[in-house]
Protein backbone atom coordinates (compact mmCIF):
# COMPACT_ATOMS: atom_id res chain seq x y z
CA UNK A 1 0.00 0.00 0.00
CA UNK A 2 1.19 3.60 -1.37
CA UNK A 3 1.77 5.56 2.49
CA UNK A 4 1.38 9.11 1.72
CA UNK A 5 3.86 11.74 1.97
CA UNK A 6 2.48 13.29 5.70
CA UNK A 7 2.90 9.78 7.53
CA UNK A 8 6.81 9.12 5.73
CA UNK A 9 7.46 12.13 7.13
CA UNK A 10 7.59 15.20 5.12
CA UNK A 11 4.86 18.20 5.01
CA UNK A 12 3.17 20.36 2.62
CA UNK A 13 4.92 23.88 1.51
CA UNK A 14 2.08 25.46 4.02
CA UNK A 15 3.45 22.85 7.01
CA UNK A 16 6.18 23.34 9.40
CA UNK A 17 9.25 21.19 7.93
CA UNK A 18 10.11 18.29 9.96
CA UNK A 19 9.95 14.76 10.19
CA UNK A 20 6.79 12.77 11.58
CA UNK A 21 7.31 9.73 13.81
CA UNK A 22 5.27 6.57 14.62
CA UNK A 23 5.15 5.92 18.45
CA UNK A 24 4.76 2.62 19.39
CA UNK A 25 4.57 1.11 22.67
CA UNK A 26 4.91 -2.70 23.62
CA UNK A 27 7.55 -2.22 21.09
CA UNK A 28 10.68 -4.59 21.86
CA UNK A 29 8.38 -8.08 20.91
CA UNK A 30 5.64 -10.00 19.92
CA UNK A 31 2.93 -7.82 17.68
CA UNK A 32 4.38 -4.37 18.94
CA UNK A 33 7.54 -5.65 17.28
CA UNK A 34 6.34 -6.84 14.22
CA UNK A 35 4.25 -3.23 13.70
CA UNK A 36 7.80 -1.56 13.98
CA UNK A 37 9.47 -3.75 11.59
CA UNK A 38 6.03 -3.82 9.14
CA UNK A 39 6.15 0.50 9.50
CA UNK A 40 10.33 0.78 8.93
CA UNK A 41 9.81 -0.95 5.74
CA UNK A 42 6.98 1.21 4.81
CA UNK A 43 9.41 4.29 5.25
CA UNK A 44 8.15 5.25 8.86
CA UNK A 45 10.08 6.87 11.24
CA UNK A 46 9.83 4.92 14.03
CA UNK A 47 10.07 6.06 18.15
CA UNK A 48 9.95 2.56 20.10
CA UNK A 49 9.06 2.97 23.89
CA UNK A 50 9.11 -0.92 26.13
CA UNK A 51 11.06 -2.02 28.81
CA UNK A 52 14.70 -1.33 28.81
CA UNK A 53 16.77 -4.18 27.97
CA UNK A 54 18.58 -5.95 24.93
CA UNK A 55 15.50 -6.70 22.80
CA UNK A 56 14.44 -2.77 22.37
CA UNK A 57 18.21 -1.78 21.78
CA UNK A 58 18.79 -4.42 18.93
CA UNK A 59 15.00 -3.60 17.25
CA UNK A 60 16.38 -0.32 17.02
CA UNK A 61 19.84 -0.88 15.74
CA UNK A 62 18.19 -3.55 13.23
CA UNK A 63 15.41 -1.07 12.07
CA UNK A 64 18.18 1.28 11.53
CA UNK A 65 20.93 -0.71 9.85
CA UNK A 66 17.83 -1.87 7.73
CA UNK A 67 15.50 0.59 6.36
CA UNK A 68 16.62 4.36 5.57
CA UNK A 69 14.28 5.67 8.18
CA UNK A 70 15.39 7.35 11.91
CA UNK A 71 14.23 5.43 14.82
CA UNK A 72 14.46 5.60 18.72
CA UNK A 73 13.94 3.72 21.45
CA UNK A 74 12.93 4.83 25.01
CA UNK A 75 12.97 2.06 27.94
CA UNK A 76 10.53 2.63 30.68
CA UNK A 77 7.78 0.47 32.55
CA UNK A 78 4.80 1.89 31.32
CA UNK A 79 2.82 0.09 34.14
CA UNK A 80 4.77 2.86 36.47
CA UNK A 81 2.32 6.06 37.32
CA UNK A 82 3.54 9.10 34.81
CA UNK A 83 5.29 6.78 32.64
CA UNK A 84 3.49 8.38 29.83
CA UNK A 85 4.08 12.07 30.78
CA UNK A 86 7.47 10.97 30.67
CA UNK A 87 7.12 9.41 27.38
CA UNK A 88 5.75 12.49 26.00
CA UNK A 89 8.83 14.65 28.17
CA UNK A 90 11.03 12.50 26.35
CA UNK A 91 9.94 13.38 22.78
CA UNK A 92 9.01 16.77 23.23
CA UNK A 93 12.65 17.46 24.52
CA UNK A 94 14.26 15.55 21.57
CA UNK A 95 12.05 17.53 18.95
CA UNK A 96 10.09 14.24 17.47
CA UNK A 97 6.83 15.49 16.10
CA UNK A 98 4.19 12.50 16.20
CA UNK A 99 1.24 11.77 13.79
CA UNK A 100 0.66 8.31 14.26
CA UNK A 101 0.57 6.70 17.89
CA UNK A 102 0.01 2.71 18.46
CA UNK A 103 -0.92 1.87 21.70
CA UNK A 104 0.33 -2.05 21.31
CA UNK A 105 1.62 -2.17 25.24
CA UNK A 106 -0.13 -4.81 28.00
CA UNK A 107 -0.37 -8.12 29.48
CA UNK A 108 -2.29 -11.09 29.16
CA UNK A 109 -2.67 -13.89 31.54
CA UNK A 110 -4.61 -17.23 32.24
CA UNK A 111 -5.72 -18.56 35.28
CA UNK A 112 -8.82 -18.73 37.19
CA UNK A 113 -9.30 -15.14 38.88
CA UNK A 114 -9.10 -16.19 42.26
CA UNK A 115 -5.76 -17.55 41.59
CA UNK A 116 -4.44 -14.31 40.66
CA UNK A 117 -2.79 -11.45 42.86
CA UNK A 118 -4.32 -8.41 43.30
CA UNK A 119 -1.16 -6.88 42.78
CA UNK A 120 -1.47 -8.72 39.33
CA UNK A 121 -4.66 -7.18 38.60
CA UNK A 122 -3.76 -3.53 39.39
CA UNK A 123 -0.56 -4.10 37.18
CA UNK A 124 -2.39 -5.76 34.23
CA UNK A 125 -5.54 -3.00 34.18
CA UNK A 126 -3.13 -0.25 34.47
CA UNK A 127 -0.80 -1.82 31.50
CA UNK A 128 -3.71 -2.69 29.66
CA UNK A 129 -6.06 0.13 29.95
CA UNK A 130 -5.08 3.05 31.97
CA UNK A 131 -1.46 3.29 30.02
CA UNK A 132 -2.88 3.30 26.35
CA UNK A 133 -5.61 6.09 27.60
CA UNK A 134 -2.89 8.31 29.36
CA UNK A 135 -1.00 7.96 26.36
CA UNK A 136 -3.21 8.75 24.08
CA UNK A 137 -4.45 11.99 26.54
CA UNK A 138 -0.65 13.21 26.37
CA UNK A 139 -0.11 12.86 22.47
CA UNK A 140 -3.67 14.43 21.68
CA UNK A 141 -2.74 18.00 20.83
CA UNK A 142 0.69 16.82 19.25
CA UNK A 143 -1.56 14.22 17.15
CA UNK A 144 -4.00 16.99 16.48
CA UNK A 145 -0.88 19.97 15.34
CA UNK A 146 0.46 17.06 12.84
CA UNK A 147 -2.99 16.21 11.63
CA UNK A 148 -3.73 13.87 9.12
CA UNK A 149 -2.67 11.25 11.81
CA UNK A 150 -3.72 7.88 13.11
CA UNK A 151 -4.43 6.74 16.19
CA UNK A 152 -4.57 2.44 16.30
CA UNK A 153 -5.05 0.96 20.10
CA UNK A 154 -4.30 -3.04 19.83
CA UNK A 155 -7.44 -4.92 21.65
CA UNK A 156 -8.09 -8.65 20.80
CA UNK A 157 -10.63 -10.76 19.44
CA UNK A 158 -11.48 -11.93 23.09
CA UNK A 159 -12.68 -8.79 24.08
CA UNK A 160 -15.82 -9.64 22.19
CA UNK A 161 -16.51 -12.71 24.04
CA UNK A 162 -16.45 -13.91 27.97
CA UNK A 163 -13.55 -15.80 28.24
CA UNK A 164 -13.42 -18.33 31.14
CA UNK A 165 -9.82 -18.09 33.12
CA UNK A 166 -9.25 -14.80 31.23
CA UNK A 167 -11.64 -12.72 32.16
CA UNK A 168 -9.90 -9.42 33.67
CA UNK A 169 -7.58 -9.70 30.46
CA UNK A 170 -10.96 -10.00 28.33
CA UNK A 171 -12.59 -6.98 29.80
CA UNK A 172 -9.80 -4.73 29.07
CA UNK A 173 -9.71 -5.51 25.60
CA UNK A 174 -13.28 -4.76 25.07
CA UNK A 175 -12.67 -1.33 27.22
CA UNK A 176 -9.60 -1.11 24.41
CA UNK A 177 -12.48 -1.96 21.83
CA UNK A 178 -15.25 1.03 23.10
CA UNK A 179 -12.79 3.32 23.57
CA UNK A 180 -11.35 3.27 20.23
CA UNK A 181 -14.47 3.39 18.51
CA UNK A 182 -15.94 6.36 20.72
CA UNK A 183 -12.79 8.21 20.36
CA UNK A 184 -12.81 7.74 16.44
CA UNK A 185 -16.14 9.86 16.41
CA UNK A 186 -14.91 12.34 18.68
CA UNK A 187 -11.79 12.83 16.72
CA UNK A 188 -12.99 12.55 12.85
CA UNK A 189 -13.18 16.88 12.86
CA UNK A 190 -9.46 16.62 13.58
CA UNK A 191 -8.55 14.71 10.32
CA UNK A 192 -7.36 12.16 12.91
CA UNK A 193 -8.79 8.12 12.29
CA UNK A 194 -9.05 5.91 15.16
CA UNK A 195 -8.26 2.41 14.90
CA UNK A 196 -8.59 -0.78 16.94
CA UNK A 197 -6.79 -3.35 16.02
CA UNK A 198 -8.35 -7.12 16.91
CA UNK A 199 -6.66 -10.12 16.70
CA UNK A 200 -7.15 -13.39 17.66
CA UNK A 201 -4.40 -15.81 18.97
CA UNK A 202 -0.82 -14.77 17.90
CA UNK A 203 2.08 -16.59 18.19
CA UNK A 204 4.48 -14.04 20.27
CA UNK A 205 6.54 -15.66 22.32
CA UNK A 206 7.41 -19.19 23.77
CA UNK A 207 4.32 -19.44 26.26
CA UNK A 208 1.25 -18.33 23.62
CA UNK A 209 3.34 -20.55 20.91
CA UNK A 210 2.54 -23.33 23.03
CA UNK A 211 -0.98 -22.26 24.09
CA UNK A 212 -1.93 -21.95 20.53
CA UNK A 213 0.02 -25.43 19.35
CA UNK A 214 -2.59 -26.86 21.68
CA UNK A 215 -5.70 -25.65 19.88
CA UNK A 216 -8.10 -28.18 18.69
CA UNK A 217 -10.19 -28.00 15.27
CA UNK A 218 -11.54 -24.12 14.04
CA UNK A 219 -9.63 -22.52 17.08
CA UNK A 220 -6.64 -23.66 15.50
CA UNK A 221 -7.07 -22.30 12.65
CA UNK A 222 -7.55 -18.80 14.21
CA UNK A 223 -3.80 -18.41 15.01
CA UNK A 224 -1.48 -16.06 13.54
CA UNK A 225 1.85 -14.99 13.25
CA UNK A 226 2.68 -11.76 14.05
CA UNK A 227 4.74 -10.58 10.89
CA UNK A 228 0.92 -11.19 9.19
CA UNK A 229 -1.03 -9.42 12.10
CA UNK A 230 1.35 -6.48 11.25
CA UNK A 231 0.79 -6.38 7.60
CA UNK A 232 -2.87 -6.32 7.99
CA UNK A 233 -3.23 -3.80 11.01
CA UNK A 234 -0.97 -0.97 8.88
CA UNK A 235 -2.77 -1.54 6.07
CA UNK A 236 -6.39 -1.35 7.80
CA UNK A 237 -4.87 1.43 9.60
CA UNK A 238 -3.80 3.69 6.37
CA UNK A 239 -6.88 2.93 4.76
CA UNK A 240 -8.46 4.36 8.06
CA UNK A 241 -10.90 1.16 9.19
CA UNK A 242 -12.20 1.66 12.64
CA UNK A 243 -12.06 -1.94 13.16
CA UNK A 244 -9.49 -4.28 12.10
CA UNK A 245 -9.56 -7.81 12.55
CA UNK A 246 -6.40 -9.80 10.79
CA UNK A 247 -7.13 -13.10 8.74
CA UNK A 248 -10.27 -13.99 6.69
CA UNK A 249 -11.24 -16.81 8.68
CA UNK A 250 -10.90 -14.40 11.92
CA UNK A 251 -13.09 -12.38 10.37
CA UNK A 252 -15.51 -14.70 9.04
CA UNK A 253 -15.88 -15.74 12.91
CA UNK A 254 -16.46 -12.64 13.97
CA UNK A 255 -19.15 -11.63 11.86
CA UNK A 256 -20.84 -15.24 12.56
CA UNK A 257 -21.25 -14.62 15.90
CA UNK A 258 -23.01 -11.56 15.97
CA UNK A 259 -25.99 -14.10 15.12
CA UNK A 260 -25.02 -17.05 17.18
CA UNK A 261 -26.80 -17.35 20.07
CA UNK A 262 -24.72 -16.50 23.36
CA UNK A 263 -24.79 -20.15 24.84
CA UNK A 264 -23.65 -21.01 21.86
CA UNK A 265 -20.98 -19.01 21.89
CA UNK A 266 -20.09 -20.45 25.70
CA UNK A 267 -20.16 -23.46 25.16
CA UNK A 268 -17.58 -23.39 22.14
CA UNK A 269 -15.22 -21.17 24.21
CA UNK A 270 -15.15 -23.58 27.39
CA UNK A 271 -14.49 -26.15 24.78
CA UNK A 272 -11.40 -24.52 23.58
CA UNK A 273 -10.00 -23.75 26.81
CA UNK A 274 -10.45 -27.52 27.80
CA UNK A 275 -7.30 -27.84 25.52
CA UNK A 276 -5.14 -25.18 27.30
CA UNK A 277 -5.49 -26.03 30.56
CA UNK A 278 -1.93 -27.52 31.90
CA UNK A 279 -0.45 -23.68 29.63
CA UNK A 280 0.39 -20.60 32.21
CA UNK A 281 1.48 -17.38 30.95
Amino acid sequence: MKVDNEVTGTRTATQPAHKLYTLITGASEGIGRALAIECASRGMHILLVALPGPDLDLLEENIKDTYPVSCHSFGIDLAQHCSSSAVFEWAKNNNYHINTLINNVGIGSKGLFEAMSKDFYYHQVNLNILTGCIMTREFLDELKMNAPGYIMNVGSLGGFYAMPEKSVYAASKAFVYTFSRSLRVELKSYDLSVSVLCPAGTDTNKSTTAINASLKGVARLTVMQSADVAKEAIDGMLAKKARIIPGLFNKFCYHLSRIVPEFIQTIFIENIFSHVKKHKY
